[in-house]
């Protein structure tokens, strides 16, 4: 799905999707620019099938890629994302943030810092045969 696959897009909509409670405000995880991509075309596809409202709100600032960081041996800092929300959250919402990837729970953390709170789901998919794709949950205590 990091690469904005359609049918990966497709399929974890169609695993996260009972998941989603009707009173959601899905909110895409923002990538390393800054804005939402994957996760926000997964948030529509899970708002098609739920009464969900995607809440596409959580900004941060541009920077490098996660990937890139680690890869050069830097540690990600929260504060280096910068998420911020662009207009508040409308009341009596569930606020759940969708992403694609979840490794140290790094920017899982600063969204729900910068929101105020949430559940964060992430669609994990394995690509070993003897496992199956499943939803991860994750609670970050903050």
């Amino acid at each position: 799905m990091k690469n904005g696959e359609k049918w990966a897009i497709r399929k974890a909509a169609a695993e996260m999707v009972r998941y989603i409670p009707s009173n959601a405000a899905l909110v895409p995880m923002p990538s390393h620019s800054g804005a939402a991509t994957y996760t926000k075309e997964l948030c529509r596809l899970l708002a098609k099938e739920t009464a969900a409202e995607v809440c596409d709100y959580l900004k941060g600032t541009p920077r490098e890629t996660l990937y890139s960081l680690k890869k050069q041996g830097r540690k990600p800092s929260p504060k280096k994302l910068g998420f911020y929300l662009s207009q508040p959250i409308p009341s009596g919402k569930r606020v759940i943030i969708i992403d694609n990837v979840v490794a140290t729970g790094t920017t899982a953390a600063a969204a729900v810092r910068a929101i105020g709170g949430g559940i964060v789901f992430a669609y994990a998919a394995a690509t070993n045969s003897q496992t199956r794709p499943d939803l991860i949950r994750l609670y970050p205590n903050i």
